[in-house]
Parts: C-alpha cells; sequence; structure tokens
C-alpha cells in the first residue's frame, strides 16, 4: 500500500493517489472517476479521450423532472412520526436503489452544504482545485484577490470539462475542446472562431457559479447556489464551540491525505460513524482499549451530531494511549462531513457517493502544533507513523463491516431493521433528516407512468 509521505512541516495536499481496495489507482473526485450506466439508470457515458484523459461523464440534467412511483412509495415507507424506540430503519431500498441515488443528487448533494476539499487547496492567488459531487463536476479557485469562488466545471461551449488537473494553480481555465477560455473568477474571456454569430453575449456565458464557503478548514459547496438564509453557522455552533476548545481552525498542520473507496452506498458510512460508540467494542477493539466506553455521550442536533469519550486515565505513555489522548469528540455534519478531534490529532472524512454501492472517503490529518513542538524530529517522526498505522486498521475495520452490510441487505433475507434506542439516536435522526429531503424533493416532481 503506498501512502503520502507525512512530515512536520507538509501543508501541500497530495491528490495524486488514492487507496483503494489497498491498490493504488487514479486520483480523487477528478472527471476521470468512472461513472457507469448501470449506477444512474440514465442513457449511455460520453467518453472524452481527446484531451490525454479516458473521462467518462454521464449525460444528466441538473434536477430529475420525473419519479417512479417505486421510489416514491419506498421513501414514504420510513415514518417521520415514529420515535425511536418504535421506528423502523429505512427499507434497504434507500442503499441499493439507483433511482434513489438520483432523487438524492437533485435533493441532498443539491441544496445542503456539501464539504469537498481543506482550505489549504486554495489558500494562495490562482490556486484550485477540482472534484465531482455525484454527478456534477466541480472547479473551487482563488481569484487574483484571493477571494474563493466555485463553479460547475463545465464549458459553456458545448459542455467539456474545462480543467482536467485535480490540483494546481493558474491564472485562467482554457478548455481544451475548443480553447474558449475563463478567468480565475469565472468569467469568459476568450472566445475561438465564432464570426457571424448572433445573439450572444459573452458576459451571459461565464462558468455556471455554485454556493462556497468554509467551515473552519474546510470548503464547503452548495450546488444551488447561496441560500436565502444561511442558517448553517448557528445549527452547528454547539459542535463547533466543542471543536475550537480542541483546536480546530487554528494551531493545527496538515500532516497528509488519504483516499478510500468503498464498495458500499454512502449513507452506511455516515450510519457507522453515528452509532452512538456502539460498534466500537466489536469493530474497533484496539481503540476501545484506549478509551474509557463508560463515559460515551451522543449530543444531536437537526445538523449534526457529537459524540464525546473519555480516554483511559491510567500512566499507559505508549503512542496509541497519547494518540487517543484524554477526550475524543466523534462529529457527523450532515449531510456528508465527519470531523474527530482527539489527543493531538484532527482528521476530517468526506463522503461522497460515486453510485448506489460505491463511495470515496477522503481523510485529512491535521497535528496539534504544540503538541509537535515538544518533540524531537525523530520522536514525532515515530508518533506520526505509528498513530497512522492505527488509523489505517481502524479505517480498514469500518471498511469490512460496512461492505459487509451492504452485500447483506441486498439479500431477500433483510427488508427494514430497528434501532437501538440509545446509541443509535444519532443514525435515527441521520435519517429523518435525509427523508425530510427526499421528501421535499418528490413534491417538485411528477410521477413516470
Amino acid at each position: 500500500i503506498c501512502f503520502d509521505v507525512c512530515s512536520r512541516n507538509s501543508v501541500a495536499i497530495n491528490t495524486a493517489t488514492r487507496v483503494v481496495s489497498h491498490k493504488l489507482v487514479g486520483s480523487f473526485g477528478h472527471p476521470c472517476l468512472d461513472y457507469r450506466l448501470n449506477m444512474y439508470g440514465l442513457r449511455p457515458a460520453l467518453s472524452l479521450s481527446r484531451c490525454g484523459a479516458n473521462v467518462l461523464i454521464p449525460r444528466l440534467s441538473t434536477c430529475p423532472q420525473t419519479v417512479d412511483r417505486y421510489v416514491a412509495d419506498e421513501v414514504m415507507r420510513f415514518s417521520l412520526d415514529t420515535p425511536v424506540k418504535e421506528a423502523a430503519t429505512p427499507p434497504s431500498s434507500w442503499y441499493t436503489s439507483a433511482g434513489i441515488h438520483a432523487l438524492e443528487a437533485s435533493t441532498v448533494w443539491t441544496n445542503n452544504w456539501v464539504a469537498v476539499g481543506t482550505t489549504l487547496q486554495v489558500s494562495t492567488p490562482g490556486a484550485f482545485f477540482t472534484g465531482t459531487i455525484g454527478k456534477e463536476p466541480f472547479l473551487v479557485s482563488s481569484d487574483r484577490e484571493n477571494t474563493l469562488r466555485a463553479f460547475y466545471n463545465v464549458c459553456r461551449h458545448h459542455g467539456n470539462i474545462v480543467e482536467r488537473r485535480a490540483v494546481g494553480e493558474a491564472d485562467q481555465f482554457t478548455c481544451c475542446y475548443h480553447g474558449w477560455t475563463y478567468g480565475v473568477d469565472g468569467r469568459l474571456k476568450k472566445t475561438t472562431k465564432m464570426q457571424g454569430i448572433r445573439n450572444f453575449v459573452a458576459g451571459q456565458n461565464a462558468l455556471k457559479t455554485m454556493g462556497v464557503r468554509t467551515w473552519g478548514p474546510l470548503v464547503l459547496l452548495r450546488l444551488a447556489g447561496h441560500p436565502a438564509s444561511d442558517e448553517f453557522d448557528h445549527e452547528v455552533l454547539p459542535l463547533r464551540q466543542e471543536l475550537e476548545e480542541l483546536g480546530f481552525s487554528s494551531g493545527m498542520t496538515h500532516v497528509c491525505r488519504r483516499q478510500y473507496q468503498l464498495e458500499c452506498n454512502w449513507k452506511l458510512i455516515i450510519d457507522n460513524a453515528a452509532d452512538g460508540g456502539y460498534h466500537l467494542e466489536y469493530v474497533h477493539r484496539d481503540l476501545s482499549d484506549n478509551l474509557d466506553l463508560s463515559t460515551f455521550r451522543t449530543d444531536v442536533g437537526d445538523l449534526y451530531n457529537m459524540q464525546v469519550c473519555v480516554g483511559k486515565a491510567d500512566n499507559d505513555n505508549s503512542a496509541k494511549r497519547r494518540r487517543v489522548g484524554q477526550k475524543a469528540v466523534y462529529s457527523c455534519i450532515y449531510p456528508n462531513l465527519l470531523v474527530n478531534r482527539y489527543g493531538p490529532w484532527l482528521d476530517t472524512n468526506i463522503v461522497l457517493p460515486l453510485g448506489p454501492d460505491r463511495s470515496l472517503m477522503i481523510y485529512d490529518f491535521f497535528l496539534s502544533d504544540r503538541f509537535a513542538d515538544e518533540m524531537s524530529e525523530t520522536e514525532l517522526a515515530d508518533f506520526v507513523e505509528q498513530s497512522l498505522s492505527a488509523s489505517e486498521q481502524v479505517q480498514q475495520e469500518d471498511t469490512l463491516v460496512c461492505e459487509g452490510v451492504q452485500q447483506g441487505i441486498q439479500s431477500a433475507a433483510f427488508d427494514v431493521g430497528r434501532y437501538a434506542p440509545g446509541p443509535e439516536q444519532a443514525v435515527h435522526a441521520f435519517h429523518l433528516r435525509l427523508a425530510r429531503d427526499l421528501r421535499e424533493g418528490l413534491e417538485t416532481m411528477r410521477f413516470n407512468d
């Protein structure tokens, strides 16, 4: 397995590799990710290889206008009113159906703030990174005034992907198909061979914008643009305060990025992360040995959940014990962000859908400057290596159960499950928020007959 080289002073994010089932392939979030027809139930994908990359992008509209009655029926099967002690989980179709997946694309992934990267990737004028949110290619850049901007990474001429690189610096973006050129602020600067065209206004053909904002060290996008009233900061304020007390927005240095592709629906990753520590003693025994699980508590908000646990208090000074520290905070922010703060470490996990049964996880690891300053270079290097090895073990353990659930829920033997009312209250809250988004989407659509 090949990972990023981690160093104390590293602040650059390497997006050149990702770990996929223990093999090294591709690059995160770039349009060359292989989106196949059967993931969406849509028309065949369009191959774009002439520009030096084997790119498959499905022909998709921004928002589906119709929905199958089966999809609507499956959405409505989950009750918004039943208390967690009596509630059944969403049906397995929510994790396997291409129709549900497409509905999420036009609701969950369009109308919410979606985490896509870190501020370090766009910290200087001209810096940019690209990726996809489900089906939608995006381009995040910092303009000449260092103002953060985000666009659909789609040329206004014939729809080609404009910027092919996953990360870099630029003073303009030129489409490799016909040479249309855009500024880092998205404005159309140059067209080619357009003599004689009528009813064309360059100012009306800028790259289409997305809503963009930051939250701590993270960059978030909203495909539908900025909301008329943005309550995000208020809705996650208790979590933000908890994280800032430990170190979140400052005092942390980026160490490295790791990426994984999982053979499971994205929601299973969130379900697993939000289960109030329910799975820890069974799945993560080494991690559990360093936590006092009797202290585990979960706070649930409409947009987030926060799980707090105290580290074991003894004289053990091993790297594993110091990695966890005196307190661990594990949190989920709807829909796709996990933020974990423990010992001297902060790790952020971005979860993105690749299909009904495939997901991408992007980890960024940050280390406390104060902690690092108290260690020699050799001690620090050893500590970082051992800590990341422990994190890798936890990820592989989570991958095993998430992929196992994905396999199991496709069986005729499973339809719906039940919640453990205590630890899984946050999972229930996540499903309620998701169900409201899906129901709102159904209200705007007509049924296929």
